[in-house]
């Protein structure tokens, strides 16, 4: 069987992108307000808002992964605009997308090529 789901949206839930210093802009707010949105925008049986325990890219989040390409520094209403840009409701925001010169000087320990 093929996974049902056409997209997957996976926020990052590590301690540093849901450290609750940064209110209500962390990791699980995030996503809770885009699985809302997701289901308001009646896409819940095709597409998945997901949380996953780390991407180890602490030093840029809140962070989220759609189809290979990671998204940071995010807010609530950025990572929407992410959502919508994505789906097709609003313009793509690639201005948010992790730079490779970025991830390069982070202290990630995800392999640098």
């Amino acid at each position: 069987m093929r996974y049902p789901f056409e997209k997957h949206f996976l926020v990052c839930g590590g301690p540093r992108c849901n450290n609750p210093d940064r209110g209500d802009e962390r990791g699980e707010i995030i996503r809770a307000e885009l699985k809302d949105l997701n289901k308001k925008m009646g896409r819940k049986p095709t597409v998945r808002v997901c949380s996953v325990s780390c991407l180890d890219l602490c030093d840029h989040g809140p962070n989220m992964i759609v189809d290979g390409t990671v998204y940071s520094h995010l807010t609530r209403e950025t990572s929407k605009d992410v959502y919508r840009g994505v789906m097709g409701d609003g313009p793509r925001r690639d201005d948010l997308q992790l730079s490779e010169e970025e991830f390069r000087e982070g202290s990630s320990t995800a392999k640098k090529t």
